[in-house]
């Protein structure tokens, strides 16, 4: 299959692939070499020179002999002088691509009476192992009479975690909750009186070994009354003195005592009056986001708002580099970087692999470049060359323990530190296996079949590692507050090493996806498929990797056929969960994606993702699903939010209802990288914001700088969600969007644990630029072309594009203002042209050109969006 491509986003995707074999050293397998393979130590040079081409193959790379196979049964049942001693455990051996590998368990369940701990079956852990344990979450806020979960974590006393098969004995301190359990999890119900401090209300116990949490019981509203509760996000803690606004449909503010606001209290709780039948319910904090809740028409009239503090005003991590990289004449490579903490619709590649470094690359003769930018989180060798050595991985605020074990509430509250999972893919792969001939050509014609054909099997020869728990301290980032964060010090990460060599990516398996999401009228152009576990407290940890194209003409609603699967099908690479995230549950981020805004300049950047939990919570090992197959083509990719719009005057949104979601979430980001997220009923998705509350020193983030009256639009993106109550049971019931927003039991803070789909669509803001001239001032030959870029802005007059562009002079005589309403080129290009007439000369003529509605009177955009330049016309 070859297909010709332009500068796609799935090129991107292949050569960040490759780009991901090119960082990253061997694994070693369950049988002790590399890759997961086996084998005699005999060397050799062809198949002859192994003691039976019946059961051994020579690996032309390594010059070893290797038990060969078709089937598992050929690697499990061989004669006595060929038996395989990494097969003789209790979970045998597989056959991967012709190679007789080690079998790996991926939960209890493969166990039997034992346990599945980092990939093998052992005895279960014994609770005297136990040297202190940890709940999550150590702080809950909760509303009178409702559950919340609680889980345990354990650790030995050289702090490395302990995950029993039993868990822990659950008990209520006090009277704050009520409830009882055991495991490693158990659900507690706020007690009927209300208790506004932090007070110890669940314990765990564990052998000798006890560890506590504390909650808050908030009161419950009076019957005028709004209440809400206000929380960090990803420290659970109550946020005081944020200001909660309540408004009208029409945006208008009810005012409070006389005021716009109202604070919220060392509990994170305010109470509003003067209620209507539908609100809006606004909470700003100038350190995390603001929310809003819209159209708000719900019985219980208590909001739970859970707020992520501002992305670029602190930063932390960790940074190290990794032990056990293979001697080999290989490339060594790896991607690694910190767990996503939160809501993973909050995905961005900076938080996932970090900021870029510009680096070297010089890989034999095939290989030469300079100043390449690649992500703080990638490693890259070859040979015994250091290309790239040292790796860091960005993490979010948190929760942390001082030098005793407690809670740094100092540095919670302050949003200083954090703990995540460092995470890490790293491989070992030989230079001829880098497809570097499918991409010879450069981006504009790559054989996408033959690139993908070659860099999945390369997946097969990579491992997982991971450091469960890293504790780290953020620090403010310089440049924050101009919108250019410079993240270069690293002096303050905490160091933490990876192991190349941990767990291989042995579970092989193949997924069966639905219809690909269409969007601007045309399916999407493939799918990558990130496998991971979610661990409580720690975030989504990555464990493996798939990808798929869709380069069919005309462009189809299936994934190409990759042999040996079918169309519509993926294979995906997964290590099991290990060194502590046993018990995680495992789920697949399948994310729908379009390039559709590399080729149309009015596009914004968008995809569709389905999030599927792994049934039985475990992987199989069956590469061409021949008796397994993840299957999820019942379900459908939600669509893109298309047709959005906002007025920045009158701060109203419309939108056409969407269907197969449960909630939307529109967010404004401006140049700072803050943001007002509005939370909305995508069956009636439309509102009004409120103006900012007077008597209140607040950004506006709606505009670029924060300011109404001189700033351009922020960014705009559209959300969509998909929630459960249970993603693990099938039949679950949905989380709507009073659900969502009402602070019970599904509130915003657990919206991973609840979420099997989104998409989102980033509409950006619209832009203008003169390509011809490109000078200000410019000398322009009368009758010359004018030539504009435009971005971010459908040009035409049909109902669905978003207006035309006005040219305007100033200074001269003979120049006609004019409107353009097509494009140079083809739709999309956003390439405009206009021909001056002879008659337009002069010089200091001030020629302007802006985006204007295509109604009848060509109203100009608000606020402008305009570019002018000075000319002399001769």
């Amino acid at each position: 299959m070859t297909a010709v491509i332009r500068k796609t986003l799935w090129a991107a995707l292949a050569l960040a692939a490759l780009s991901l074999t090119a960082c990253g050293p061997t694994p070693s397998g369950p049988d002790g070499s590399t890759g997961g393979g086996g084998g005699k130590s005999e060397e050799c040079i062809e198949d002859a020179d192994c003691p039976d081409p019946q059961y051994f193959f020579c690996n032309t790379v390594t010059f070893k002999c290797e038990p060969s196979c078709r089937t598992a049964a050929q690697c499990n049942q061989r004669p006595a002088e060929y038996t395989l001693d990494f097969c003789s455990g209790t979970l045998g051996c597989q056959c991967d691509e012709g190679k007789c590998v080690g079998s790996l368990c991926s939960a209890d369940s493969d166990c039997g009476s034992q346990v599945c701990r980092n990939g093998a079956c052992v005895a279960p852990p014994a609770a005297t192992a136990v040297a202190k344990c940890a709940i999550t979450p150590d702080l809950a806020v909760m509303k009178q009479g409702t559950k919340t979960k609680f889980w345990v974590s354990a650790w030995d006393a050289q702090n490395n975690p302990v995950v029993l098969k039993d868990g822990a004995t659950w008990s209520a301190v006090g009277s704050t909750v009520t409830g009882s359990g055991t495991g490693n999890s158990a659900e507690f119900t706020g007690g009927a009186a209300a208790v506004t401090t932090a007070t110890a209300a669940v314990q765990a116990t564990i052998g000798s070994i006890n560890c506590q949490a504390k909650a808050i019981v908030l009161p419950n509203p009076g019957a005028s009354e709004i209440a809400v509760s206000v929380i960090d996000e990803l420290s659970g803690r109550p946020v005081a003195g944020a200001k909660v606004v309540l408004s009208l449909p029409t945006g208008t503010i009810v005012q409070q005592g006389g005021a716009d606001f109202v604070e919220t209290n060392a509990a994170g709780h305010a109470t509003l009056t003067g209620v209507a039948a539908s609100v809006g319910v606004t909470v700003f904090h100038s350190e995390f986001s603001y929310v809003t809740v819209a159209n708000y028409a719900g019985t219980s009239r208590f909001l739970s708002f859970a707020l992520r503090r501002n992305s670029l005003d602190k930063y932390g991590g960790y940074k190290g580099g990794f032990t056990n990289v293979p001697a080999t004449s290989n490339v060594h490579a790896a991607l690694a970087g910190m767990s996503l903490a939160g809501s993973i619709t909050n995905l961005n590649i900076t938080q996932l692999l970090g900021p870029s470094v510009p680096t070297d690359i010089v890989i034999g003769s095939a290989i030469n470049q300079m100043d390449v930018p690649i992500p703080a989180g990638a490693f890259l060798g070859f040979g015994d060359q250091k290309i790239k050595d040292s790796i860091a991985g960005q993490g979010l605020n948190g929760t942390c323990v001082d030098s005793a074990g407690n809670p740094d509430e100092t540095k919670i509250l302050a949003g200083e530190c954090g703990t995540r999972t460092a995470w890490a893919l790293a491989g070992d792969v030989p230079l001829g296996d880098l497809p570097i001939d499918a991409v010879a050509g450069g981006l504009d014609n790559i054989n996408v079949g033959q690139l993908l054909g070659r860099i999945v099997p390369i997946f097969k020869k990579f491992n997982s590692s991971i450091v469960r728990d890293v504790q780290f301290t953020l620090k403010p980032t310089p440049g924050a507050s101009t919108g250019s964060p410079d993240f270069t010090d690293q002096s303050g990460y905490t160091t933490a090493n990876h192991d190349f060599t941990q767990i291989p990516l042995a579970f092989s398996f193949v997924t069966k996806l639905p219809e690909l999401p269409k969007f601007k009228g045309t399916y999407v152009d493939g799918v990558a498929v990130i496998g991971g576990a979610s661990a409580p407290g720690r975030g989504v940890v990555p464990l493996g990797i798939g990808v798929g194209v869709n380069t069919a003409t005309p462009i189809d609603g299936t994934i190409d056929r990759l042999d040996p699967l079918m169309a519509g099908q993926i294979g995906v690479r997964m290590a099991p969960t290990h060194h502590g995230l046993e018990g995680a549950h495992y789920g697949l981020l399948m994310a729908a994606i379009s390039a559709k805004a590399l080729t149309d300049k009015s596009a914004g950047v968008g995809a569709s993702a389905l999030f599927p939990r792994l049934p039985g919570n475990k992987l199989v090992f069956d590469p061409t699903g021949a008796s397994s197959v993840v299957d999820v083509s019942s379900q459908a990719f939600p669509a893109f939010p298309e047709g959005a719009k906002f007025n920045y005057v009158a701060r109203s949104f419309f939108s056409p209802a969407v269907t197969g979601v449960n909630v939307l979430r529109i967010s404004f980001s401006d140049n700072l990288q803050t943001r007002w997220d509005v939370l909305v009923d995508p069956a009636s998705p439309s509102f009004t914001l409120p103006p900012m509350p007077a008597g209140a020193t607040l950004r506006d983030r709606l505009y670029d700088n924060g300011n109404s009256t001189t700033g351009n639009r922020s960014e705009l993106t559209v959300q969509a969600f998909r929630m459960t109550k249970d993603p693990l049971v099938t039949s679950s019931t949905a989380v709507g969007f009073v659900d969502y927003v009402e602070f019970n039991e599904t509130n915003s803070d657990r919206t991973t644990d609840f979420l099997t789909a989104f998409s989102f669509l980033s509409y950006g803001a619209p832009t203008i630029s003169f390509k011809t001239p490109s000078a200000n001032p410019a000398t322009i030959v009368k009758g010359s072309a004018l030539v504009v870029s435009v971005g971010g802005f459908a040009i035409g007059n049909a109902a669905s594009d978003d207006g035309v562009v006005k040219f305007s002079f100033g200074g001269a005589a003979g120049c006609t203002d004019t409107v353009v309403t097509t494009e140079k080129t083809m739709k999309g290009s956003g390439e405009v042209e206009y021909a001056l007439p002879m008659s337009c000369a002069g010089t200091g003529i001030m020629i302007k050109a802006e985006l204007v509605k295509n109604d009848q009177t060509n109203t100009p955009l608000a606020p402008a969006v305009a570019k002018t330049i000075t000319a002399t016309i001769q």
